[in-house]
């Protein structure tokens, strides 16, 4: 198990040097002391008998194993400290508007409204600085320019443009950084100006042609199969995975089958099989495992594969040598070599959600797959024959166990992640997992003879088609299933993991803890602790305080506000902006215990997108619908309130108690919106919400006595000047629009990051 050791050391080192930030000669010194312990360890043993228990343990030297964690540190320091010079794109970043010459280097990703390039850029020219020497200087680095969902360029085209060319944002708890410099990419290009195409020929002829053919093949497939059908065959043959339409995408990840429209391992074992069970008895098993390698590696080119598709491909790689050379591989030595191999090429694989999902899931097969299978024949061959249990135990454990193995692994990482985790997915795994390899091989024949001909696949569609109307219709159906897909709270995360590491322990141990315990009473008592421990914690750290909170949570270039109350109640005042940020804050002032957003206040009919963008993240219990919004409906379209959440419509003139001494009261209305006015003890906040000044003075005078904040956003403040709010005589005002100076007049908080107002219902003051 050597290789298992110092693959896990080199991963934690990856992990620490992330957390640590310590810099490069520090990882290097501390390197070569553990080379040194290494090479003299033996030594150090017999003299002084140092760590000599803890050496019999282990497969391999300490000094070895603290060798590889400092390799690990340091190649992610390596990574993470990118000096820019003159002749990196990355250096002018931020800098303003530059012509860029560089060429297309992948096949164009395209949207419903955008299309994302990867440009290797060449050339750049400051047309507007006259100190430059030169006109134009040679340069490399990748961006990823943003462009017209109908741009024309492809592969291989070399292309002019002005733009400003920036750094990825890190905004949130997704680093958009991060995420692009996994794959080599330091810079962002946001619809460039004078696009034009200046050559053509760059690149791979190779790659060109894989492109080309996909490119085809995805035509093919469309000219051939109607939607979603069509999106479907996309997905599993071409790794296409946004073909699908957004609401039947979400069916499958709520249904936890998502896998099956991306390319994934379950994809390339079914592809491996086949090749197999071809070549096998044609050439023999050694050279059918050398062509099915090869027909594999090709077949990831031409997908542009995945992590976790690479992942698959090197673990059936090396299962595959070490068959021809005549020994096994234990599943999880092969494993984490292969995470230690991928993170030495590109150390922030380790960050990204789907290799951490791909390897969690491969690692609860190769744990748990084997026991349970064997656990579940030795039950059966109780109640059956010995031969009925033996043919029972394969389709069961494929389809129910292994499912429920890596569901298990997995549900950590999609807690933290997601905040969202499919329980229906052990009842439709089964179901739809058996017609896969059946739909795979068929719709690729279908697609091959519709590339032939068109009629040709329209004839072999017949075979295709119902296997993947089958697919999308289980899954549409067993997605509506109440409760099939549960929404949890993020610090539930950290306890799911917890109790997957017992568990993991308990079952890894279970033959040594029987000799001093009786199973059943352990995982009871570890149960009853763990459900103890969460239980204390969560009460702590999210019992209401008995103050009231307003949140201005950032949501990209927009705010949006949010009330804690003093008893726990959360209400969002019109949400605005990024949801996925939106959700984020919310998301750290919600309790686990219940999990939901007890309203919405809707002021006008801008927040209708976003109402419904949050219902898909997050339970809403109440939707509140001010005058000015469904006045609106008689004169156009209805407000569509996502099924299940509760609508109040407020009376002119009303007022909403949120709780005893807190309550929403209408300021002021008009065409466009409703002002508010929140009043907490001697706490009144104001938030005109585009409604005139001159108004809300006429229809509520006393809405603007005593104010301690106004909340003003760029409506506010296009026809009304700065003056003119300030005869409220605020205390402090809230800028909800980033783009606005948050010091105007010397009034106002700085609204860049969160701001969160604070109320015991006499004082007033900004939280840190």
């Amino acid at each position: 198990m050597p290789l298992l050791w110092i693959s896990v050391a080199f991963l934690a080192g990856i992990v620490a040097g992330d957390r640590l930030d310590a810099s490069r000669w520090l990882w290097i010194c501390l390197a070569g002391a553990f080379l040194l312990l290494a090479l003299f360890d033996s030594r150090l043993i017999e003299k002084f008998n140092l760590w000599g228990k803890a050496r019999k343990a282990l497969p391999v030297s300490i000094g070895v194993i603290l060798l590889f964690f400092c390799l690990g540190g340091l190649r992610i320091a390596w990574t993470q400290i990118p000096t820019w010079h003159p002749d990196d794109l990355a250096y002018y970043n931020n800098q303003g508007d530059y012509i860029i010459t560089g060429w297309v280097v992948a096949a164009p990703d395209r949207r419903e409204d955008l299309t994302y390039y990867q440009v290797e850029a060449i050339e750049i020219t400051d047309p507007s600085n006259p100190d430059w020497t030169h006109a134009t200087l040679r340069i490399s680095g990748r961006m990823r320019v943003s462009l017209d969902a109908t741009a024309p360029w492809e592969y291989g085209d070399l292309l002019r443009f002005t733009a400003n060319p920036q750094l990825p944002s890190e905004d949130g708890d997704f680093s958009y950084r991060q995420y692009l410099a996994g794959m080599n990419i330091h810079t962002v290009v946001y619809h460039p100006q004078g696009v034009e195409r200046v050559g053509s020929g760059y690149g791979s002829p190779i790659t060109a042609a894989l492109i080309h053919f996909r490119q085809k093949a995805r035509e093919t497939i469309f000219a051939t199969f109607p939607q979603p059908e069509s999106g479907l065959l996309s997905g599993i043959l071409l790794g296409m995975d946004n073909d699908l339409p957004d609401a039947l995408a979400q069916d499958y990840r709520d249904t936890g089958v998502a896998h099956i429209i991306a390319i994934s391992g379950f994809n390339m074992a079914i592809l491996a099989g086949l090749f197999l069970r071809l070549f096998t008895r044609q050439i023999g098993p050694y050279w059918a495992a050398l062509l099915t390698a090869v027909l594999l590696v090709f077949y990831s080119l031409f997908v542009e594969a995945s992590a976790s598709v690479w992942r698959a491909l090197i673990m059936a790689v090396m299962g595959a040598g070490g068959h021809l050379i005549g020994r096994r591989q234990h599943g999880a030595n092969a494993l984490c070599f292969t995470a230690a191999a991928m993170c030495l090429v590109k150390p922030l694989l380790l960050w990204d959600v789907s290799f951490q999902l791909s390897f969690a899931a491969t690692f609860g097969l190769v744990v748990f797959a084997q026991p349970l299978q064997d656990w579940l024949q030795g039950l059966l061959e109780k109640r059956v024959s010995e031969k009925t249990a033996a043919g029972l135990t394969g389709p069961l454990s494929d389809y129910f166990l292994f499912t429920l193995a890596a569901q298990v692994a997995t549900l950590p990482v999609i807690a933290w992640h997601f905040g969202r985790v499919s329980l229906s997915s052990i009842l439709a795994n089964p179901i739809v997992l058996p017609l896969q390899p059946a739909l795979l091989i068929s719709g690729g024949l279908t697609v091959l003879a519709g590339m032939l001909h068109p009629l040709a696949g329209k004839v072999l569609m017949v075979f295709s088609w119902p296997l993947m109307k089958f697919t999308n219709s289980a899954v549409t159906l067993l997605a509506k299933i109440k409760g099939g897909a549960m929404s949890i709270h993020p610090s539930m995360a950290v306890w799911i993991l917890i109790a997957v590491i017992l568990f993991l322990l308990v079952f890894l141990f279970r033959a040594q803890i029987r000799k001093y315990f009786k199973i059943g009473k352990l995982l009871w008592l570890v149960v009853i602790l763990l459900a103890g421990c969460f239980t204390v914690i969560s009460i702590y750290f999210n019992r209401p305080d008995g103050n009231l909170q307003l949140h201005l949570a950032r949501c990209g270039d927009q705010s949006t506000l949010f009330l804690r109350s003093p008893g726990g109640k959360v209400v969002i005042l019109d949400p605005r902006g990024d949801i996925n940020e939106l959700a984020a804050a919310l998301e750290k002032n919600l309790s686990p215990w219940d999990y939901a957003v007890d309203a919405v206040m809707l002021t006008g009919r801008s927040g209708a997108q976003e109402l419904s963008e949050l219902a898909e993240r997050i339970e809403i219990k109440t939707v509140i619908l001010a005058p000015a919004v469904y006045r609106q409906e008689s004169g156009g379209s209805e407000l569509v309130v996502p099924e299940g959440i509760e609508v109040l419509k407020m009376l002119p003139g009303q007022a909403v108690e949120i709780e005893p001494g807190l309550r929403l009261a209408i300021a002021g209305e008009d065409l466009n919106g409703t002002a508010l006015l929140l009043e907490y003890g001697t706490t009144r906040v104001l938030f005109p919400n585009g409604v005139d000044y001159a108004l809300i003075k006429e229809d509520s005078p006393e809405s603007i006595l005593g104010v301690t904040a106004l909340a003003l956003g760029e409506e506010d403040i296009s026809y009304i000047p700065i003056r003119v709010w300030r005869q409220i005589n605020p205390g402090l005002i809230l800028w909800r629009e980033v783009e606005i100076s948050p010091f105007v007049e010397s009034l106002g908080a700085d609204t860049r990051m969160e701001v969160i107002l604070e109320s015991d219902g006499e004082k007033t003051w900004l939280a840190e």
